[in-house]
């Protein structure tokens, strides 16, 4: 477990470098000797969407998404861990929703070939079912702290 959030945290870092490397190449190449890196921009796009959802699962992890608890802050007890779990519920069934349809996307595009690298489209598309497992993992494993920790705090009660 914690060799793979290190290795997703490194892969962040690694993208977020490799992203600002390319830019400021293109920038330098573009305004100081007056010629475009053609493959620069397509590039940066697809560290971009890599970027978004090896993010997000670390949002995941880290607890870090936006959360309306206008509601659960208001309530305690059973009632409160019962709509903390909800939330959770309801936050792996759209996680598992955006895994089915980006699955399919991804295996649709696989022809199709990005016009200054042709790289395949699939390989920026994969990272959607990528990331949307990480982000299952991360918010079962999530789930499954909180309700063990509900449970013995319950017990103790």
């Amino acid at each position: 477990m914690v060799l793979l959030d290190r290795l997703v945290r490194k892969l962040v870092i690694l993208i977020l470098a490799a992203m600002v490397v390319i830019v400021a190449a293109n920038v330098f190449c573009r305004f100081a000797l007056q010629f475009s890196l053609y493959w620069a921009d397509e590039l940066a796009q697809i560290l971009l969407v890599w970027l978004t959802f090896i993010g997000a699962a670390l949002a995941v992890k880290d607890k870090s998404h936006y959360v309306l608890n206008f509601l659960t802050d208001r309530i305690s007890g059973a009632a409160q861990r019962y709509f903390k779990l909800m939330q959770q519920l309801i936050s792996i069934l759209s996680i598992l929703i955006l895994l089915y349809f980006s699955t399919i996307v991804t295996w649709n595009v696989r022809y199709w070939t990005m016009p200054a690298t042709e790289i395949s489209r699939a390989f920026v598309y994969v990272i959607c079912p990528v990331g949307c497992l990480l982000m299952l993992f991360y918010a079962v494993r999530l789930t499954m702290k909180e309700f063990n920790e509900d449970r013995s705090q319950g017990k103790n009660s």
